[in-house]
């Protein structure tokens, strides 16, 4: 077996594609001849490329495969095959006879600017840019050659432009598929292969699997950091902590294939594992990636499913489904139904105990404390640490809610609560927490036997104690458990902290920090860092980070009133796609609440953006439009393109009744930690706007050394 592994680039996945189906399998044959030896000259055959540290070309007659050597990593990069003239153009440039003048590729791309400033998008002119033809007419051949599914032909073949084709979503196109024919309209140049990450290809084979569909897609290559976790504290339990982009997820996937391996060779059986996901949008690419990782060792074929024993879904879904097995007949409760049970509580008690001034004693009790506290109290310290009775709750850790309540005041928290419980039961109707109490109960009780040799979590850090526990207990055994979070994304739970979860869990000397960025350019993580120096939670061992992609500053807009601020987004979206050759819904425009966010959204399409507000709940990736949602919705996701808007005075930090100055701190440092989630979700290109007129208290934490104000 040939002891070089392959890499592969997106752009050179683009450029497999529009080969013949001849060419592809001699490009196959090729890799396999290269798996011998990439780097000695043979003839005409294999040269090095002029100007270039480690960049190789193969000679395919008139065409040219293009690919880099990491000789001690025994790694193969695939970059670019084609047409020998076009190939060269792409490579070619001031310099080019130039030894080391080159852009210089290899196992890690540190140091190449990403992508090149543009100021003149950044301008806040009202005129849109001018159209621009697309450089080949698409026709049903050529979009057949691309192996573009003929249901989307029609639409595409009307494109004549490349604002038409960006805006191809809207007519039902899936954004993979414009994202392909941008990529074969405009293949990419050598900085943009650079910056691009590297993709494992386990067998040449997959290439003509690919491009034909039956492989939806390529794991992404861990890095010597990265690499060991996937193997340490099998039998754990572990927390991996990162911060934003860090790889936890993939190294979650290549953890679940050593699970297995480690498993077949000890016993010969498969082990059960529970994967749970952040969000319903990677159930299916997760599931797809795995089942890539697992084809050799457990003989899958193209299509089949994963074995029964390894489970992909969300951990909602899962609570969901133990409430189900339960028998209980209930329905979700969510933000409204939650702040109407609040109401009902108040009234009952109310109506029971008058007081002198209209209100009970527990109501006088609590009245300098918000619906949102209480409803945050309720959530994360009562259900949130599993609290059935008063005396749970009284015994309850207090920590990090930001007041220090005494025991009259948890005594009328309580029997608001008692109240408010009573109102949800009455409809059968339970919250988030309230199902979670609800399953671990079923769990430890034995009433729900389903147990998982490995359970798996990502994004802990926004569970309470009582879903870790739910976790820990779907455990055969404790040491199944991996955990994986960043603490300073953790925008619902206030009190937590890492050592809560490593006394609990014991985890102390099973904790590993992972420092890469693999997701986000240095600038914007930068930037966003300067959001969090004033809190005192700031955990500086997941911000300091070491960063694969450079690209240009965060923007900074101060515009004149909401128009212009929907004008100048739409300018920079347009703009940042072009650039990209990504389609328009792989951006996303973040708002504090839907108040504001739904006339954007019809202020953008008025733009020419095909726009809409979305809630959290009604969330989906693949919507064929650009999303405008809130802060909130945006969390665990990830976009090429941000823009936030209205960061204002009132709206972000938004306004409070909160009259105690340790409440207000608190909702402070949780407004802001709200702000920087949001601005660590874009991965290339981010913009803030702000009304002129009322700038937003944050702002004046970011400098000009790390944002562009205009």
């Amino acid at each position: 077996m040939s002891e070089w592994q392959f890499m592969q680039k997106s752009a050179y996945l683009a450029d497999f594609v529009d080969l013949t189906k001849k060419l592809q399998k001699t490009v196959v044959n090729a890799l396999r001849d290269l798996e011998q030896d990439p780097v000695t000259p043979r003839g005409n055959t294999i040269k090095k490329l002029t100007g270039y540290e480690n960049v190789w070309r193969y000679r395919l007659g008139d065409f040219r495969l293009i690919y880099a050597v990491a000789p001690d990593a025994n790694l193969i990069q695939l970059l670019a095959v084609g047409p020998r003239g076009s190939i060269y153009e792409r490579f070619n440039y001031d310099g080019w006879d130039a030894p080391g003048a080159a852009v210089e590729f290899g196992p890690e791309l540190a140091g190449q600017p990403e992508w090149v400033k543009h100021p003149e998008w950044f301008a806040p002119e009202e005129s849109r840019p001018e159209k621009e033809k697309l450089p080949r007419e698409l026709t049903p051949a050529l979009l057949g050659k691309w192996l573009i599914d003929p249901a989307y032909h029609p639409p595409l073949t009307h494109c004549l432009y490349e604002e038409d084709l960006l805006n191809m979503t809207e007519h039902g196109v899936p954004a993979e598929v414009v994202e392909r024919v941008m990529e074969s309209l405009y293949p990419a140049p050598v900085a943009r292969i650079a910056s691009q990450p590297d993709q494992v290809l386990l067998d040449p084979e997959d290439l003509l699997a690919y491009a034909v569909g039956t492989l939806t897609g390529f794991l992404l290559k861990l890095d010597a950091q990265q690499e060991p976790l996937t193997t340490w504290a099998l039998s754990g339990p572990a927390l991996v902590i990162g911060g934003p982009g860090s790889g936890k997820s993939t190294i979650a996937l290549y953890r679940v294939r050593n699970l297995v391996q480690h498993s077949l060779e000890g016993t010969g059986a498969i082990p059960s594992v529970l994967f749970t996901t952040y969000t319903n949008a990677l159930i299916n690419s997760n599931e797809s990636l795995l089942r890539q990782l697992l084809r050799d060792m457990l003989d899958l074929q193209p299509d089949q499913p994963l074995p029964w024993q390894i489970r992909v879904t969300t951990l909602h879904k899962t609570v969901r489904w133990i409430a189900k097995e339960s028998g209980k007949e209930f329905n979700t409760a969510y933000e409204a139904r939650c702040r109407q049970g609040l109401y009902a509580a108040r009234a009952r008690l109310q109506a029971r105990e008058p007081g002198a001034a209209g209100k009970s004693s527990t109501l006088a009790t609590l009245a300098g404390l918000r619906d949102d506290y209480l409803l945050e109290e309720f959530e994360w310290i009562i259900e949130g640490q599993n609290c059935h009775t008063e005396a749970d709750y009284l015994a309850a850790d207090p920590a990090g809610r930001g007041i220090s309540f005494n025991q009259a005041t948890r005594q009328a928290i309580w029997h608001l609560y008692a109240a408010y419980r009573d109102d949800l039961r009455s409809q059968n109707h339970y919250s988030w927490s309230q199902l979670v109490q609800l399953a671990l109960d079923q769990v430890q009780s034995g009433a729900f036997s389903q147990r998982w040799d490995y359970v798996i979590v990502d994004e802990v850090q926004d569970l309470p104690p009582a879903a870790v526990a739910l976790c820990l207990a779907l455990c055969r055994e404790p040491g199944g458990l991996c955990l994986a979070a960043d603490a300073n994304q953790s925008l619902y739970n206030r009190n937590f902290h890492w050592r809560s979860v490593q006394q609990e869990l014991n985890l102390q000397e099973r904790t590993r920090i992972l420092k890469g960025n693999f997701r986000s350019t240095r600038e914007i993580m930068v930037a966003a860092r300067q959001i969090l120096q004033n809190d005192p939670r700031y955990d500086t061992e997941t911000l300091e980070q070491e960063f694969r992609h450079y690209g240009a500053r965060p923007v900074i807009y101060a515009a004149r009133g909401s128009k212009d601020q929907a004008r100048w987004i739409a300018r920079q979206v347009y703009g940042a796609a072009r650039e990209l050759r990504l389609p328009l819904n792989s951006a996303v425009v973040l708002v504090y609440a839907s108040s504001v966010g739904q006339p954007l959204a019809r202020a953008l399409s008025e733009q020419g953006l095909p726009a809409r507000f979305v809630k959290s709940s009604d969330f989906d990736l693949e919507d064929p439009f650009l999303k405008v949602t809130t802060l909130h919705a945006a969390k665990g996701l990830e976009f090429p393109i941000v823009a936030i808007a209205h960061v204002e005075a009132g709206r972000l930090p938004r306004e409070t009744a909160a009259s105690d100055e340790e409440e207000i701190a608190a909702f402070v440092q949780e407004q802001r930690r709200l702000f920087y989630v949001g601005c660590t979700r874009a991965m290339r290109y981010l913009f803030l706007t702000y009304d002129r007129q009322v700038p937003s208290p944050f702002l004046a934490d970011l400098t000009d050394d790390y944002w562009m104000r205009l």
